[in-house]
């Protein structure tokens, strides 16, 4: 979904997003009472079941369906209902393709070893890091593209492939301390950090090959490269450097002519490129160090497939705000910041009221789909294993937590509060490498869940306060960059 579906002129009607988010939320809270009642009574099979239906009958409403405001009054086409479902489809198609050929995966794996360490350990080192690495080097880009992302994917495209070898070159040193790291803890040897190394490398270029269609919008070409990466990996899962490598052919064979700007490389701005790096290391760190920290102190020794279960109602409400919301949300903004210096503040006022109760709603559905998630996962997990509900349960609020300090703090650092932004992720990726390294196993998410309850109410209070006023704080924003 590109933002150019949400024209500026659609923006006063949105006044009342919050209709079907509101329904949605207060069926969702009775069914949520109804889960506990079950647990309270042994999860008998046929009430489960049918709060499972419920529940996903709930979240497909919520993520196919655009407001209801928004329909009856023109702002969203009524078939954009189908666009909504489909950029959610695409934004989840790497945690669906990875989750299809997992179990697949990983019983041809297993019988693979590298100097008696199990390929599947090697594997699982790289997958922990990847995508806390890839906020790295990726929060930077949207930075320098500067303004040819309004230009285009042509010229989106021509810049990315002139600024390609220098942020390959940028991304060595934290993909380097990674490695570092990584090698103190484990103590592997030459040969089993070697795979690690280059599975690592692979990995960070097939990233970077996919910022193009990610920056352009094109979503289908990205989810082709999951595509082939997840088709490699069914197909020689043994072959480990097989998927990422596949992922980037297809990638960079849809650059054309192109990618041989890459021999003609330009120059970036090292300040702007570190500090965006040591954003992203802090504002990613929120959902995705705690699997890092988890490996490195825990090893192989916990429930891989468990841990990864619990994160998909986060990873759900992550990508439906940011394929979803997020594109709607950020043309509003746009537009506003554009229209700051031309209209009275009477105006100014009205779009700020207006613009708020839309931010509000979004972050809103984005919880409200991330609690369905919780409850499909648990009364799953009731129905297949009903001793592991309680760490399930655990695993489950935690990483929803996360998603939602995540989008706060993103939406905090989006009205220019960085410094606050920064401080509330940098404890959160504090604590969780304190208590993830110490006790060493999925235990400590419980008391890192309360961490983060306490951090969310923070970053609820703070959001509320910096966004009271837009027109002010994107005004002196404004004022303080000249």
């Amino acid at each position: 979904m590109t933002q150019l579906r949400y024209e500026p002129r659609h923006f006063h009607q949105h006044r009342f997003p919050r209709l079907r988010t509101a329904n949605s939320a207060a069926a969702l809270s009775a069914v949520g009472v109804v889960t506990a009642v079950l647990a309270w009574v042994a999860w008998p099979k046929a009430g489960t079941i049918g709060v499972l239906v419920i529940t996903v009958l709930i979240g497909m409403g919520l993520i196919t369906a655009p407001p209801t405001r928004a329909l009856k009054r023109g702002g969203i086409a009524p078939g954009a209902r189908w666009h909504w479902g489909a950029a959610m489809l695409l934004g989840m198609s790497p945690a669906i393709l990875l989750g299809l050929s997992f179990p697949v995966v990983s019983q041809k794996m297993a019988a693979s070893t590298i100097d008696g360490t199990g390929l599947p350990v090697i594997v699982l080192s790289v997958s922990v890091a990847v995508p806390w690495l890839s906020q790295i080097i990726g929060t930077p880009v949207y930075r320098l593209l500067g303004d040819s992302i309004g230009r285009g994917p042509r010229a989106v495209l021509e810049r990315y492939c002139s600024i390609w070898p220098a942020l390959f070159l940028w991304a060595l040193p934290p993909t380097a301390l990674e490695i570092l790291v990584m090698a103190t803890v484990t103590g592997w040897n030459l040969r089993v950090m070697g795979v690690h190394t280059a599975l690592l490398f692979l990995h960070v270029v097939f990233v970077q090959s996919l910022i193009v269609a990610d920056v352009s919008g094109r979503r289908r070409l990205w989810s082709v490269g999951w595509l082939f990466y997840a088709v490699a990996l069914i197909s020689a899962p043994t072959w480990w450097y097989l998927p990422p490598l596949l992922g980037t052919l297809s990638q960079m064979l849809s650059m054309g002519p192109v990618l041989g700007k890459i021999l003609r490389p330009r120059g970036v701005a090292t300040g702007i490129l570190v500090q965006d790096m040591l954003r992203g290391a802090i504002l990613g760190g929120v959902l995705w160090s705690d699997k890092f920290f988890l490996f490195l102190g825990a090893g192989r020794d916990f429930d891989v497939a468990l841990v990864y279960l619990c994160l998909q109602p986060a990873v759900v409400a992550y990508c439906y705000y940011f394929a979803v919301t997020a594109p709607r949300v950020n043309t509003e903004i746009a537009m506003f910041q554009t229209v700051l210096k031309h209209e009275g503040m009477a105006s100014l006022r009205d779009r700020g009221r207006t613009l708020r109760r839309l931010l509000d709603a979004s972050l809103i559905r984005a919880c409200v789909v991330g609690a369905a998630g919780v409850i499909i996962v648990i009364c799953s997990m009731a129905l297949i294993a009903p001793e592991q509900v309680p760490l399930v349960l655990e695993v489950c609020v935690s990483s929803t937590l996360f998603t939602v300090l995540t989008l706060l703090c993103y939406e905090i650092d989006h009205i220019g509060d960085s410094t606050t932004a920064l401080l509330l992720s940098g404890v959160h990726v504090a604590v969780a490498a304190a208590l993830l390294l110490r006790v060493a196993s999925t235990g400590a998410y419980l008391p890192l869940a309360g961490v983060d309850l306490a951090l969310c109410a923070l970053g609820l209070l703070l959001y509320r306060k910096r966004w009271a006023v837009p027109e002010y704080s994107f005004f002196w924003g404004k004022a303080m960059s000249w």
